[in-house]
């Protein structure tokens, strides 16, 4: 038994399609008769044949120490030292969240490589380096980079870096400069 709605609906549809060049007057039948079938399945709904995916278990966030940080047991954030000032945030203090999660006070923080700078790239050697060669204090050697024209020992060590000599070689050379300029005049 035809549906007279569904099936006037599909001959509107194809009258479109008719209208608009898409199919031929000769096509109108079998056009209708397609359309009609499709809009007679749509009507029923969608045919899914699918089964539910089972349930996954949420895992509540635990206490786990890794190389780059530690985990929060209560959050799951992760955070270099686990200390009283992020667990004031879930109203703990250290030694209660450590009992509560059974964690032992090594396992709070990770071990955190500093980097030392060793000889020439050392700042205390630096201006050791300075106080000898120039005969000043300690005191002083701030004040003689700054006559020198540089900002701080920062600046006059990454200056000697780019030119690619060591600082007291690039002192000297300011300090050449300097006595030739007085020369001159």
């Amino acid at each position: 038994m035809v549906d007279k709605e569904i099936w006037a609906e599909a001959l509107n549809l194809a009258k479109d399609q008719l209208r608009h060049g898409k199919v031929h007057f000769s096509e109108l039948e079998g056009v209708t008769k397609s359309i009609y079938d499709k809009l007679i399945s749509l009507s029923c709904g969608p045919v899914i044949d699918i089964e539910p995916e089972p349930m996954k278990q949420i895992e509540a966030p635990q206490h786990v120490k890794t190389k780059k940080g530690v985990r929060c047991a209560e959050c799951g954030e992760e955070f270099k030292v686990l200390g009283s000032k992020h667990l004031k945030t879930h109203d703990l203090t250290r030694e209660e969240y450590m009992k509560k999660h059974g964690v032992a006070k090594k396992d709070m923080s990770i071990k955190i490589a500093r980097k030392t700078l060793t000889g020439e790239d050392n700042p205390l050697k630096q201006m050791q380096m300075i106080m000898k060669e120039f005969g000043i204090k300690r005191g002083d050697v701030t004040q003689f980079v700054l006559n020198n024209g540089f900002d701080d020992m920062k600046s006059l060590a990454a200056a000697a870096k780019e030119k690619n000599v060591g600082i007291l070689e690039l002192l000297k050379a300011v300090d050449e400069a300097k006595e030739t300029k007085a020369n001159n005049k």
